[in-house]
C-alpha cells in the first residue's frame, strides 16, 4: 500500500497569504545557508536566497498544478526543482542539506511527527529548519480557535490547531529563535503565525577506548 504525501501540494491555502507574508518570506530566505531544501508552495522569495554567497544550491519541491503556487515565472540561477516529496528526496539523490525552509507547509500535512521526522532525517548534524507557519494561539481565545481549525480541516482540509514549537521541541530539535505574530487580513484560525528557527543536535562524537580500558 502506498503511504500517503506529507505535503498537500492542491492545497485550500487562502492567497491573500501571499502578499500578507512576502516581507517575512523573503527575510527568512536570506538566513539560508549552505545547501537548501525549499519545500515549496511559493515561489515569489526565491531571489531572496544569497545564491552563490552564504547559500551553494537551493533545491525546491514542485507539483505541477499546485494552484496556491507563488508569481514568479522564472527561477533564479542555481534553483533546482524536484517533482517530489520530501520522503522520496533521498531515493533519488537528493541531501543532506544545511536548511531546510518550510513556508506555510505544515497545515497541509496530516501526519506532523512523521512529516518532522523526515525533514530532521534530511539535515546534516547541527542543519537548521527555517518555519514561517501558523500554530494555534494560546489560552482559552487558541482552545475555541483550535476548534475552528479542526471544523475547517473538515472543510477545507487544513491542519490549524497544533502548537508548533511543541511538536519541534519533542522532535528533538532546538529552537534558537521564534517569533509570534498575527495576520490580521486572514481568516481568524489562519491569524496566530510563528517564525523560527530550529537546529538539529550535532551528534556527540563516539567514546574512544583508551589502551588502559580496552580488554586483554
Amino acid at each position: 500500500m502506498v503511504s500517503p504525501p506529507l505535503v498537500a501540494w492542491m492545497n485550500p491555502l487562502p492567497m491573500e497569504l501571499a502578499p500578507a507574508l512576502r516581507t517575512r518570506r523573503n527575510s527568512l530566505a536570506t538566513a539560508a545557508k549552505g545547501a537548501v531544501l525549499d519545500l515549496g508552495g511559493w515561489s515569489d522569495h526565491l531571489d531572496s536566497y544569497q545564491i552563490g554567497s552564504d547559500v551553494g544550491s537551493v533545491t525546491m519541491l514542485d507539483r505541477l498544478g499546485d494552484i496556491r503556487a507563488g508569481t514568479s515565472v522564472h527561477d533564479p540561477r542555481g534553483v533546482t526543482r524536484v517533482d517530489s516529496d520530501p520522503d522520496e528526496l533521498g531515493e533519488l539523490g537528493f541531501g543532506p542539506f544545511d536548511t531546510i525552509v518550510s513556508l506555510i507547509r505544515t497545515p497541509l500535512v496530516a501526519d506532523l511527527d512523521r512529516f518532522l521526522e523526515t525533514l530532521t532525517g534530511l539535515l546534516t548534524h547541527g542543519g537548521r529548519l527555517l518555519f514561517l507557519e501558523p500554530v494555534v494561539r494560546a489560552g482559552r481565545a487558541g482552545r475555541l480557535l483550535a476548534f475552528g481549525g479542526r471544523l475547517g480541516r473538515a472543510a477545507g482540509g487544513l491542519h490549524l490547531d497544533r502548537d508548533l514549537p511543541a511538536e519541534i521541541r519533542a522532535s528533538g530539535m532546538t529552537i534558537t529563535d521564534l517569533e509570534r505574530f498575527e495576520v490580521p487580513t486572514v481568516s481568524a484560525p489562519l491569524r496566530p503565525f510563528v517564525e523560527m528557527k530550529a537546529r538539529r543536535p550535532v551528534s556527540s562524537p563516539e567514546p574512544v577506548s583508551s589502551p588502559e580500558s580496552s580488554p586483554n
